[in-house]
């Protein structure tokens, strides 16, 4: 013990070679050795002695304490490559899973936990632990990198659990490409996106809720108001009980607005109410007053239709209904007296009352005189039956039938010959036909009127007038007389009126024929138609002499001055006749020989001449004459013999054309479309239209046969018209109802749809397909009209909200912070939601310069930042080197530089490689050109740094070198020129420090 106070132990030397020495020698096995081994190791002051105490040890734990706690560089830097190996499964110090599971939880930096994460397969099976490293390096890059290249599905959904970034989800489902996951992603990108946007749509609908609510301060009804007001509060209500997804921000103003409007719409209510309620007031007077005349109108109705239609027959129910309706007039107008109704109105419906209630106490007395006078109508309808079956037996005992005269013989009693009975087909008859044939009806009638007799016309007379006086004085008592009573009475007195008008009209109207047939005769005489005079005459006098004596006397002195001049006539006849006839022959012949210009006028011609012959009568000499003038006429009448055969002709192609089209009609199979058999039909009935006359007996015939033929077709067509006029009224009911939809875009593409509609349906028929089409015209007209000014009014304030957006675009200033910008595009963004596509694409484009503006302004800062701190750390590292002094470092200059620099200027340690040679390797990382002199060492280190990257992966960095660079510590009088290269390569790659 004595020789231990003069020989100390040589782990205490004060040379760290024999500490070096003694810690060979120490065994941790031992305790007391294991006690010095831990001093050396944590308080040596040579990182050699610390080194070799901690291999001695070689534990994990103390291998960690020293990475975080060690002073000297060297120590702490072979420490944690130590730890990092440990925790890689390299080396000899070994760790289990739980300590390795606690450390990386609880004590390893980001950049170690990645590191070893991605290198140990076994820690990622514990989906708990990869989570809470991942959420402690809380790097999205690496994220991602352990989701797509080493997580499994389970761990997979566990991280896609956590992420909340849509754009990260993004890419992931772009490089995933597991099917499930796939799915999930999309999925929660589905629900991200719904997330997202429910604010939105919880903005637009309260800002919908809210503007209608805005409105009401522009409606007067506030009724309306009231009504609307409470359903718009319980949907603003509604909405906001959502309201906890929306901004603090947005929700206070939603608040804020909805208070205000709130107000406005109070306050417009308490401005509008008085005036509303007055003219409520009024409103419901002037409906107690239109009640009270419709009440007035009603019971007069009633008290007339008991008068009217119920004179006679009525009950006490009919009585009491009447009776109710002027209580109900009561009742109207005592509610009108209360309102303070019109007062002129009030005395009219007063009035009224009045007199309904008398009409009603006189009833009882009325309905007597009624049913008296309706026993006296009975008898008076009575007698004119008596007087009607009366005058039939009478009719049917004195009428004879009367044959007419046939056309032979009114054509020999005319001396008609051939050629005017064939030119009769294109003109009218002679007015002497006519004439004589009024006479005839004249002479008839006279006959029948003479024959006719009356039995006891006198008895029956004075019974009616009798019966008249009576039911006149009934009349007068009535206050009113059913108007069906009124109409049998006028039927019935009428049979007694029109029998004694009928016997003056008999007389009136022979006295206006013998009239009539006396001026026809004179004017006979006046044109020189004697024949016909004398004929006419022959037939007036067999009528006069049957006429009525009264008829005679007024007649009587012009039948005389005819009779005379009639018989002077028939002296002068044949001495007239004698010069005449020759001229009309000659006429005759002349008229042969004239070409002929127009077959009508040619016929009347001819037609002229015969009666003018005709009119002369015949001599005892005129055989020659007459047959002069019948061949003269023949010959005339050729050129119309061959027209009429032409037409005949004519008339018979027509007829076989006709015949055909019945044939071709019914031969049509009616099993066709609908469509196909109405061009048929209106084909052929065109072609109906268009053959030629045919007679007019064959006519006829040919008519039923079509009309039976083309019936079926017809009948088939029209209803397939009418299926296609129900269907076309339905789609013009349909589009001008459109004309009462609010939303007009949603009615023109309804009416677009009834547009295809109407294509599709066929033809309805000439006579409704024009009309239908013009009123469904008419209504798509107006329909699109209003759509087309609904788009210009919403243009133009697209147009105007265009425009404010872009200038304010325009007046970002950009040289404001990103924040403000950014808030002034995202509300420009939201302003443009609602603008169409083109204007979004505009003001997207200026946004996305702007933008872009904004990314190139603050990647030229960031440059310009990253080259001013590079710039100030070369110079603190360059003036730090020279010195030698790494402990008086200014915190400036401190702050200039990165963790990384500090540590290495601080704690600086000897680096394997020479500065020289790390000073090439530099240039050649950031490929600047080292002296020629280097040229050799450069191509060495080239092949060093490839070999390192081929053999073992590793790729030494610019900043590594640099750091190792730095180690060497003071640069000395010979190093200067090695720290200007150092420094040149550094101000062309400032990223290295900065």
């Amino acid at each position: 013990m004595i020789f231990s106070r003069f020989f100390a132990p040589s782990h205490t030397s004060q040379n760290p070679e024999k500490r070096l020495e003694a810690i060979q020698n120490l065994s941790p096995e031992k305790p007391t050795d294991k006690t010095i081994l831990h001093e050396l190791a944590f308080n040596d002051a040579n990182a050699d002695v610390s080194l070799a105490a901690l291999n001695k040890l070689n534990t994990f734990v103390l291998w960690l304490k020293m990475s975080q706690s060690a002073h000297h560089a060297k120590v702490k830097k072979v420490a944690e490559r130590t730890v990092e190996a440990a925790l890689m499964g390299q080396g000899d110090v070994t760790i289990n899973a739980n300590e390795k599971a606690s450390f990386l939880r609880e004590s390893a930096n980001g950049e170690l936990i990645q590191t070893v994460l991605v290198n140990d397969p076994s820690l990622l099976a514990d989906n708990n632990l990869v989570m809470t490293l991942l959420h402690k390096v809380d790097k999205p890059a690496f994220t991602q990198t352990i989701f797509l290249h080493h997580a499994d599905n389970a761990l997979q959904q566990a991280i896609l659990a956590t992420i909340e970034d849509s754009s990260v989800l993004q890419k992931l489902e772009k490089k995933c490409r597991d099917n499930a996951i796939h799915a999930a992603i999309a999925t929660k990108l589905q629900v991200l996106k719904a997330q997202a946007e429910k604010p939105i749509e919880l903005m637009r609908r309260v800002t919908l809720c809210l503007s209608k609510y805005q409105a009401l301060v522009d409606k007067s009804d506030v009724e309306d108001i009231d009504k609307r007001q409470a359903e718009l509060l319980s949907e603003y209500n509604d909405l906001m009980t959502d309201s906890s997804i929306l901004s603090s921000d947005d929700k206070t103003a939603v608040d804020a607005k909805f208070a205000r409007i709130s107000e406005k719409v109070s306050r417009h209510l308490s401005r509008i109410r008085p005036e509303w309620e007055s003219q409520k007031a009024a409103e419901e007077k002037a409906e107690i007053e239109a009640l009270c005349k419709q009440h007035l109108s009603h019971a007069t109705t009633q008290v007339n239709w008991l008068y009217g239609e119920r004179l006679c027959e009525a009950t006490l129910a009919d009585v009491a209904v009447v009776n109710e309706s002027v209580r109900a007039l009561e009742v109207s107008a005592d509610h009108m007296a209360s309102l303070g109704g019109s007062t002129k109105l009030l005395d009219e419906v007063r009035t009224g009352i009045a007199s309904l209630n008398n009409s009603l106490e006189a009833f009882s007395m009325q309905q007597q005189y009624g049913q008296k006078l309706l026993i006296c109508l009975s008898q008076v309808e009575s007698l004119a039956e008596e007087s009607l079956a009366e005058e039939a037996k009478q009719q049917q005992a004195t009428s004879t039938p009367s044959e007419p005269a046939t056309n032979g013989q009114e054509d020999k009693e005319n001396g008609l010959t051939e050629q005017t009975a064939e030119a009769a087909k294109a003109v009218n008859t002679d007015a002497t036909e006519s004439v004589s044939v009024e006479g005839d009806a004249v002479q008839n009638g006279t006959d029948q009127n003479d024959d006719v007799s009356h039995k006891a016309p006198e008895s029956i007379e004075a019974e009616f007038k009798a019966l008249s006086e009576k039911y006149h004085d009934l009349r007068n008592e009535l206050i009113s007389v059913p108007s069906a009573l009124n109409k049998r009475w006028h039927a019935a007195s009428r049979v007694f009126s029109q029998k004694k008008q009928a016997k003056k009209a008999e007389v009136d109207q022979a006295l206006r024929q013998c009239r009539k047939q006396i001026s026809v005769i004179d004017n006979l005489i006046a044109q020189g138609k004697y024949r016909g005079a004398i004929t006419k005459f022959e037939k007036l006098s067999a009528s006069f002499e049957s006429m009525p004596e009264s008829v005679k006397k007024q007649l009587a002195k012009r039948f005389e001055k005819t009779a005379e001049d009639i018989a002077h006539l028939e002296g002068w006849q044949d001495y007239i006749a004698a010069p005449r006839k020759p001229a009309l022959v000659e006429e005759a012949q002349t008229l042969a020989s004239t070409p002929v210009e127009d077959i009508k006028q040619r016929g009347e011609a001819i037609r002229y001449l015969r009666q003018q012959w005709l009119s002369l009568g015949a001599g005892s000499d005129d055989d020659a004459l007459q047959n002069a003038f019948d061949a003269a006429l023949e010959l005339a009448f050729q050129p119309c013999r061959e027209h009429y055969a032409a037409l005949d002709a004519e008339r018979e192609k027509a007829l076989k054309a006709r015949q055909s089209l019945i044939e071709q009609v019914a031969a049509i199979d009616l099993s066709q479309d609908e469509a196909v058999l109405a061009k048929l039909y209106d084909r052929t009935v065109k072609q109906w239209h268009e053959c030629g006359q045919v007679e007019k007996r064959e006519y006829e015939s040919l008519k039923q046969r079509w009309n039976k033929t083309i019936s079926p077709l017809q009948t088939k067509v029209n209803q397939w018209h009418a299926m296609n006029k129900k269907a076309k009224q339905q789609l013009v009911a349909q589009a001008s109802a459109l004309l009462a939809e609010e939303d007009i875009a949603s009615a023109t593409e309804t009416a677009q749809q009834l547009q295809h509609s109407w294509k599709a349906i066929g033809h309805a028929g000439k006579r409704d397909e024009s009309r239908l089409w013009r009123e469904f015209r008419l209504a798509n007209d107006a329909l699109f009209g209003r759509l087309k000014e609904q788009r210009k009014a919403q243009s133009s304030a697209f147009d105007e909200t265009f425009n404010t957006l872009f200038t304010l675009l325009n007046g970002i200033d950009s040289e404001s912070d990103e924040s403000t910008i950014a808030t002034s595009i995202q509300d420009i963004e939201a302003r443009a939601k609602a603008l169409p596509g083109a204007m979004r694409a505009k003001l997207d484009k200026k946004i996305t310069g702007i933008q872009k503006q904004q990314q190139t302004r603050a990647q030229q800062r960031q440059v310009r930042k990253v080259q001013q701190r590079a710039q100030s750390a070369i110079s603190v590292l360059s003036e730090s080197l020279r010195a030698g002094d790494f402990t008086n470092i200014s915190d400036d200059d401190a702050d200039m530089l990165k963790k990384r620099w500090k540590s290495a200027l601080s704690k600086p340690t000897p680096v394997q490689q020479s500065r020289h040679w790390l000073t090439v390797a530099l240039e050649a990382a950031t490929d600047l050109p080292s002296p020629e002199s280097d040229s050799s060492m450069r191509t060495n280190v080239q092949l060093a740094m490839m070999t390192a990257k081929l053999e073992k992966g590793e790729s030494l960095s610019p900043a590594q070198l640099l750091e190792d660079w730095i180690a060497h510590g003071k640069v000395d009088d010979q190093e200067t020129h090695l720290l200007e290269r150092i420094v040149n390569v550094l101000d062309n790659n400032p990223e290295v420090v900065a």
